[in-house]
């Protein structure tokens, strides 16, 4: 055992730096595997430790005006024994001037007007994001949640301009209002389709004192925690029954943390499958090179064994070099992890995140580190063996043949020294100075293909977030008057708007489908904005009906099938309207509502003369005269402006609202720079093995090196030669690999955009392409003038002496 010692502490003195690369690349796959683990942990726990800071409410209840008198509700239910701590949230609705020109209402807008000055003080405490709190004393400062500041664009600084509402119902002037503050609250998260439970702007309690005679409350609510917590919701909700106020059944907060967290778990997933696409990475690219190391270290097992040494005693030497390695990643890869902790979490979460920056896991740094140092030694144990084998069988694993395609390519390479490095790139050699080219074009053709394929999925997510369409969207604004006469105005308005390239009519309604609700999209025929089918067509006549996905799975029914349809409706009689039986004629990307939520690719597509036959009921509450507008503006044109320019020439009360994100897409947009993230570390540890290849032929062939010196090279060719052999290393792994990364990315995608119910379209421009090619060569050699500097410096008389 002491001669193995004594055998492995030379061999890492005189071969250090080839194993130290190596445990570095180890140590930076590790430790970004560890950082994402970690920060999939800390995703998961972001959200449940904002309620905790925050001091949550467990409930939300209210809705006075509309049915209770509030001066009287109020003092009620704070008595109820459940009740430990409330807070009173006016919600008004006046019309909101954004800094583009369009304007807010509800739904698209809340002002909250906290009476009590509580909420977001004592309760449901402001997480501050950027900026600072309004003064109270102050008329004219306001906070706005992060859902507001990111559909409207507002910032710090930014100015709005609130309506004040006359008798009439029509603005009477505009407050000029500054945004001093982007905050967020538990309740402005928004579940896993995209909605929010409140969305606001919190103006100061002097502007409420200066303006209270404009602002009559639609929502007197009343933020409530309760003594035993979420085990106390049943309990309250049975005393709030038997006040018999008839107010609103209370939101829970712990139903709505179940949807944040399913949105959150989008965020948590993807940093899950980073951790264990970079172990994969790890395991076949560095796995590749810890082979090639151990394979050109057993040049001396054929000595040490005719010395006595037995197979498992080379085994075991080749393993205590690994194992050297793998505790010095291991150690590496922990820092390297906790610097990089302060990039989670991300998405969603990172917004919840109470306490951001550094972020120590130990049991995960624990486990991580342990690993990295037990599995390299135990990846190290098959190459060790084999090469011991060999050694034993007096064969040379690492010894080839001549390579044709290097000898054809050096037949017409231009000079002698690109012969020579092409040569060295694809011929393995023989005997000691015999290096695994195979396993170094192997590993480099993976990273490449793994590169490509993780910017397919990057760009192509990109294209999804800015092409609504691929969403289901073939329309920019949706537009609900009140009534056929609004209609009217509302249709003459978008006719003579030189942004307005057309509309359609259409609408959502609740249906219900083999008894599963969901939501309905009734299309009024004609125009620009017709659904977006993938298979089949779209329904045209009253018993046909296109279904989403993830509906047509649930029905377990496909292309000229039926399905039993009816609403909410009932007869005369009291009845429910019989359902009707429709035949499924398409598949569609059904986008999703402005308002409520679904599952993604959830619902279904018909004919408004379809829903007519098949509720009775509906022939007479509609008419296509009444239906919304579906708008697309002309090709070019700035959407914001045109809203915001539309908004100004409609009347006050037409609910209007843009093409709204669905909630899977925006969680991924959010997360868009995971596949990126991925696509640079597998470009770095390409990088890193083509440097580690370059150092390990260099000092095997120092022989080679030095008979070409010998013959006449002078420095500059060396460096040459070098860099042909990193160029035609990373020209083939560019050939075969970008070929297999295109065909996967495209692939992975088409998987992927089917689950979350868009229409797969993958894409990469030829832009990507035609800069990635070139830039991995000059990559390459740009790599390589280190190891031309470590070439030059051979001795041929030392060299060639000691040989």
């Amino acid at each position: 055992m002491g001669a193995i010692w004594i055998r492995a502490r030379s061999e890492l003195r005189s071969g250090w730096r080839s194993w130290l690369v190596l445990a570095l690349l180890i140590a930076l796959a590790g430790g970004v595997a560890l950082a994402a683990a970690s920060g999939a942990r800390r995703t998961q726990s972001a959200y449940p430790r904002l309620l905790a800071w925050s001091h949550a409410a467990d409930v939300l209840t209210g809705g006075f005006p509309d049915n209770v008198n509030p001066a009287t509700a109020i003092p009620r239910i704070e008595r109820l024994p459940e009740v430990e701590q409330w807070a009173r949230v006016d919600l008004v609705s006046p019309a909101v001037i954004m800094p583009s020109g369009s304007m807010a209402t509800l739904p698209a807008v809340q002002v909250t007007t906290d009476l009590q000055n509580r909420a977001g003080r004592t309760l449901e405490r402001f997480k501050l994001l950027s900026g600072r709190l309004f003064n109270p004393g102050s008329p004219n400062e306001a906070v706005v949640d992060f859902a507001m500041a990111g559909r409207y664009g507002l910032h710090v600084g930014s100015l709005l301009r609130v309506a004040l509402i006359g008798p009439s119902g029509r603005p009477t002037g505009y407050v000029p209002v500054h945004v001093v503050g982007v905050v967020a609250v538990p309740t402005s998260f928004p579940s896993i389709a995209g909605s929010n439970l409140i969305t606001f702007i919190e103006v100061s309690p002097a502007f409420v004192a200066a303006h209270r005679v404009h602002m009559d409350p639609v929502n007197a609510s009343l933020l409530i925690r309760l003594r035993h917590g979420a085990a106390g919701v049943p309990a309250f909700e049975r005393e709030l029954q038997q006040t018999k106020l008839g107010v609103d059944t209370p939101i829970v907060q712990s139903i709505e943390t179940d949807q944040v967290q399913r949105s959150i778990a989008f965020e948590t997933s993807a940093l899950w499958i980073l951790s264990v696409l970079v172990v994969l990475a790890a395991v076949v690219i560095l796995g590749q090179a810890l082979a090639r190391q151990l394979s050109l270290d057993a040049r001396d097992f054929p000595v040490l064994g005719a010395l006595g040494m037995s197979r498992g005693q080379l085994t075991l030497l080749g393993v205590i070099r690994a194992g050297a390695a793998g505790i010095a990643a291991a150690l590496l890869a922990v820092p390297i992890a906790i610097l990089l902790s302060p990039l989670t979490p991300i998405g969603l979460a990172r917004i919840a995140e109470p306490s951001p920056g550094i972020w120590i896991d130990p049991a995960v740094l624990f486990a991580g580190a342990l690993a990295v140092a037990v599995l390299v030694p135990l990846a190290a144990a098959l190459p060790a063996w084999l090469a011991a084998r060999s050694a034993a069988t007096g064969t040379d694993a690492a010894a080839g043949h001549g390579s044709r395609l290097a000898t054809a390519a050096a037949s017409v390479s231009p000079s002698p020294v690109a012969a020579t490095g092409i040569r060295f790139a694809l011929e393995p050699g023989h005997g000691r100075t015999a290096v695994p080219v195979r396993s170094a074009i192997f590993g480099a053709t993976v990273a490449v293909a793994a590169l490509v394929a993780a910017t397919v999925f990057w760009t192509s997510l990109g294209r999804l977030l800015e092409t609504p369409r691929l969403a289901g969207f073939a329309w920019n604004v949706f537009v609900a008057p009140n009534d056929s006469k609004e209609a009217a105005r509302v249709g003459a308005t978008l006719d003579a708007d030189p942004s307005v390239a057309g509309y359609s009519r259409g609408g959502y309604i609740n249906i219900r489908i083999g008894g599963e609700e969901v939501f309905g999209i009734i299309t009024g025929g004609g125009g620009p904005a017709s659904p977006v089918i993938t298979d089949g067509r779209a329904p045209t006549r009253p018993g046909e009906i296109a279904l989403g996905a993830a509906t047509m799975r649930d029905q377990h029914v496909g292309l000229g099938d039926t399905v039993l349809v009816d609403g909410e409706d009932r007869l005369p009689n009291g009845n429910l309207v019989p359902p009707a039986r429709l035949r499924v004629v398409g598949r569609v990307i059904v986008p999703p509502a402005p308002f409520g939520a679904t599952r993604p690719d959830e619902g279904a597509v018909f004919t408004l003369q379809a829903f007519k036959g098949m509720d009775p009921v509906a022939r007479s509450q509609y008419d296509p005269s009444g239906l919304p507008f579906l708008v697309r503006f002309k090709t070019g044109v700035d959407g914001d402006a045109a809203l915001a320019a539309l908004q100004r020439r409609l009347p006050l009360d037409v609910f209007v609202v843009s093409a709204q994100t669905p909630g899977a897409v925006a969680t991924f947009d959010r997360i868009a720079q995971v596949p990126l993230l991925l696509a640079v570390l597998l470009g770095a540890i390409a990088l890193g093995t083509l440097i580690q290849v370059l150092v390990t032929s260099v000092r095997r062939r120092r022989r080679d090196l030095a008979m070409l010196m010998t013959l006449g090279f002078i420095q500059r060719q060396v460096r040459g030669v070098v860099a042909w052999q990193a160029g035609t290393l990373a020209a083939i792994a560019v050939v075969i690999g970008v070929p297999l990364g295109l065909a996967a990315g495209r692939w992975g995608w088409r998987v992927f955009a089917e689950q979350i119910g868009v229409l797969p379209s993958p894409h990469i421009g030829p832009t990507p392409l035609l800069v990635a090619v070139p830039a991995t060569i000059l990559l390459a050699l740009a790599v390589s003038y280190v190891p031309g500097l470590l070439a030059v410096r051979t001795k041929p008389a030392v060299v060639l002496r000691s040989e």
